[in-house]
């Protein structure tokens, strides 16, 4: 199908000539009660058929004209959704909808008795054990009712919740462990950071999952736990709540990264995340003295305030490769007599992911972009299914800035051959839906090429923008 790598789920999925797609297939999904069966639209005008027909791609043996009838398996549909997004297809309609999409499967269980003893243990156990009282006025007006809209399967995190149920999990201890969450939050916060002697209105998650939990767990509400994905999917439902009250202006969202729209939501209610194991490394002037690389976190970064306007940007994925072209600049630098605090500040800058981009990265990117709108983006890393996924995303993130270096058809051809490892069958068959570019040369010729053969040409380019920079 089409590469949609450039736009947002909400972006790409609005596109009103894709509307009557988008129907058919929540449609099919709610009435077979999950991903099955054939999604059919009948194309109603030229532009809806031209449409289609860049959606499917080379999918579709056929022309799409006016009058067309069309079949699409649900299936087919969730494993793009998934590839291009990482989104499910209930997902995809609260991103477009933002209201839950429950099939009628769902929707008859939402009135049957496991689902509703969730509900009836959990206001038992919270009236015995804490001092949450879950009819409180005041705490139902903070959460917008969320429980009870939680309950129907109108609220952010019905999905985890009815999941967890279905797997057997302690559904009742989940979501004990949330609703006591929001009240210490929204409610009883004072008394929490007194006991805990937190002097600032922030308190670290893993410190709060420790206070709120039975168990004293300070990963309890881990993003891989599920009353941690819980409690984020209400505060999101609270906060959209609150923008559609005009509590919160929707211009706030987008100002918002995506990369840094999880994290936001944590911090709209004083929870404060991981801002230090997300880090990069960077060789550029006014972070670096001396010969070294530096790392940076994402909490260092964020509080920096002057960036400098570099000429460029090169990103490398590999460290090896990173160090090998630190290695070739400074003994460049050394031959013309410079160093790197001599040289201006607009100078490019390199910096390594260490696989794919962490926040850290993306946010000092996009300070770099901030400084320097005109700055390119030059991205360089393995020929391979994982490399060519990290470069899309990295691209999606940084559109008009972005430039792929070394990760064309002609590099991919020059060093391709039988001697390398092979792609496996599945990793082609995903590059295969990736569309044109190096991916389609990749699938033809099936071998992995890795960066490390690359380092001389790489090299190369660094220099010779410095060359250009300096006028050496």
């Amino acid at each position: 199908m089409e590469l949609i790598s450039r736009k947002t789920a909400r972006q790409y999925y609005g596109d009103p000539l894709l509307g009557n797609l988008l129907d058919a297939v929540f449609k099919k999904y709610q009435g077979q009660n999950g991903v099955r069966g054939n999604a059919k639209i009948r194309v109603s005008s030229s532009a809806e058929a031209q449409r289609l027909q860049n959606y499917f791609g080379n999918r579709l043996k056929r022309l799409i004209h006016p009058g067309t009838e069309v079949e699409v398996p649900l299936k087919v549909f969730a494993e793009e959704l998934q590839l291009g997004y990482r989104l499910s297809i209930p997902e995809l309609y609260e991103v477009l909808k933002g209201e839950m999409l429950l099939t009628k499967l769902e929707q008859r269980q939402l009135k049957e008795e496991a689902w509703t003893q969730i509900f009836i243990k959990v206001r038992m156990e919270l009236q015995e054990k804490t001092e949450v009282d879950l009819d409180n006025e005041v705490f139902r007006a903070e959460t917008f009712d969320w429980l009870k809209r939680l309950q129907e399967g109108e609220a952010s995190g019905y999905h985890v919740l009815r999941s967890a149920m279905n797997r057997e999990e302690d559904a009742v201890d989940v979501l004990f462990c949330c609703l006591k969450g929001l009240w210490h939050l929204l409610i009883d916060k004072e008394t929490m950071l007194e006991e805990l002697s937190i002097n600032v209105e922030k308190v670290r998650i893993p410190v709060f999952a420790a206070y709120v939990t039975p168990t004293r767990d300070p990963h309890g509400f881990d993003w891989k736990e599920t009353a941690g994905r819980l409690l984020w999917y209400a505060l999101h439902d609270i906060d959209k709540q609150r923008i559609k009250i005009g509590q919160k202006l929707a211009s706030e969202k987008l100002m918002v990264p995506e990369y840094m729209q999880r994290r936001q939501v944590y911090r709209n209610f004083g929870l404060m995340d991981d801002d230090i194991s997300s880090f990069f490394n960077v060789f550029a002037p006014h972070f670096v003295v001396g010969n070294s690389p530096r790392t940076l976190n994402l909490r260092e970064i964020q509080s920096s305030e002057d960036f400098p306007a570099y000429s460029a940007l090169y990103a490398f994925e590999n460290p090896a490769v990173f160090s090998h072209v630190i290695d070739e600049l400074i003994h460049f630098l050394d031959t013309n007599g410079l160093s790197l605090e001599q040289i201006p500040e607009k100078f490019p800058a390199l910096i390594c992911t260490s696989g794919q981009p962490r926040s850290a990265t993306l946010e000092f990117i996009t300070k770099c972009l901030e400084a320097n709108p005109h700055c390119p983006v030059r991205y360089s890393g393995d020929l391979d299914l994982q490399g060519v996924q990290m470069m899309c995303e990295v691209e999606r993130q940084f559109t008009f800035n972005f430039e792929a270096v070394r990760m064309d058809d002609e590099t991919y051809r020059k060093h391709g051959d039988v001697n390398h490892l092979l792609l496996s069958f599945q990793d082609k068959a995903v590059l295969k839906r990736m569309g044109e570019g190096v991916s389609k040369v990749m699938v033809e010729l099936g071998v992995k090429v890795y960066q490390e053969e690359l380092v001389k040409d790489l090299t190369e380019d660094v220099l010779e923008a410095i060359r250009l920079e300096g006028e050496f």
